[in-house]
């Protein structure tokens, strides 16, 4: 089984239990360009001036420009969707010959492409949040809008639907959504319809199979917006944060003038940079506490110890309408012939039908898992 995923907006192909990142064309040319254009800048962001110019900026990691969002399996390969500076785009590319030229589909300058799901020639789409097909020349046919975020496409196995999960948001610019549902698009009928909710619950990353088993994760709802500070909280952190402001004004004026940072362990050119813990993760906005689910995930006794909480659970709905949890600290899966491959943040994970689990590899953070089959030709689904 070959199994192509992302972590950290890179593409990483498992062959037989093997980890290979593949190389991505379209990000190697954005970045060399990226650096050509830093480099005919060098003269602007040196001397003792150079913080008071318009021009200064950080390059210090170019592949923060890049996003890669989406995969999907498609005829002899896959495609994926990325956002490169500010530009959304969609490409296809080869897994058996990595180094071959990527085909295009789709660029669009102030776009943002977010998840894919391809079938038969056509490619849904996240573009700018809502739903959206493709044709393999890059057209498209935008299918919602409004108050809304969509995310998440899957193509039906069992009809021509298209399944995406989505949430209703305010109106008055801050950024407050409602719960995730899950609902299903008919292009033919020209119906939208809601199939699954939960009061209190995220419902995300809807799937089917041929024989009418559906199955998405849910996790407990939780606003994206940080709750406001308290009043008597910011007055008495505020000798603090006058303190810290202080040190900070001196410390870029020892900098410019002085050649070296009050902080000894400072770098120069570095001066807002403050290190994160390598398990102080976002997904989904969400800060993710890595440290403390693994601990409780081997408390509960999980015999695969996963870094996502065991509330953010895998559901399959029967076709009778009856529910069972096949996952616990489920971070994204996918559906394939051997049952459901899975990514716990760790690794990657095979549930049978039994329910039981099989290490496939070891793999850090994997999502959009997406299973390349050695004939696509008839089955262009991301599977």
């Amino acid at each position: 089984m070959n199994i192509v995923y992302l972590s950290g907006s890179r593409i990483f192909l498992c062959s037989d239990g093997k980890t290979t990142e593949l190389p991505c064309e379209r990000a190697a040319k954005y970045t060399d360009a990226v650096n050509e254009i830093q480099k005919n800048k060098e003269w602007k962001l040196q001397g003792t001036g150079a913080i008071f110019r318009e021009e200064q900026q950080y390059f210090s990691d170019n592949r923060s420009d890049i996003s890669i969002n989406g995969l999907s399996s498609a005829d002899k390969g896959f495609i994926y969707s990325a956002v490169l500076g500010g530009m959304g785009a969609i490409y296809r590319k080869s897994a058996d010959s990595p180094k071959a030229p990527e085909g295009h589909i789709y660029t669009g300058m102030d776009r943002r492409i977010g998840d894919i799901a391809c079938k038969d020639g056509s490619i849904a789409a996240i573009l700018d949040e809502h739903l959206a097909i493709f044709d393999e020349r890059g057209d498209y046919n935008e299918l919602t809008d409004g108050p809304s975020r969509e995310a998440d496409p899957f193509w039906s196995a069992t009809d021509g639907r298209l399944f995406c999960s989505t949430r209703g948001c305010s109106l008055d610019g801050q950024s407050i959504y409602s719960e995730s549902s899950i609902m299903a698009v008919d292009q033919e009928a020209g119906t939208i319809e809601t199939l699954f909710e939960s009061s209190g619950n995220d419902l995300l990353k809807p799937q089917n199979d041929s024989k009418g088993n559906f199955y998405y994760i849910r996790q407990p709802y939780k606003s994206p917006v940080p709750q406001k500070e308290s009043v008597i909280k910011s007055v008495l952190l505020f000798p603090v944060r006058l303190i810290k402001a202080i040190f900070g004004f001196i410390n870029v004026f020892s900098v410019i003038f002085g050649g070296e940072p009050l902080r000894k362990n400072q770098k120069r050119g570095d001066i807002k940079t403050k290190n994160k813990s390598a398990r102080q993760i976002f997904f989904e906005e969400r800060l993710l506490e890595a440290e403390k689910n693994e601990k409780e995930n081997a408390a509960a006794g999980d015999s695969n110890l996963g870094i996502f909480p065991r509330n953010r659970v895998l559901v399959r709905v029967a076709p009778d309408g009856s529910e069972t949890v096949i996952g616990k600290g489920i971070m994204d899966y996918t559906l394939c012939d051997e049952g459901v491959l899975c990514s716990n943040g760790k690794e990657l994970l095979l549930i049978d039908g039994d329910g039981g689990e099989k290490v496939i590899a070891k793999a850090e953070l994997a999502e959009k898992l997406c299973v390349i089959k050695e004939d696509t030709a008839s089955e262009g689904q991301k599977s």
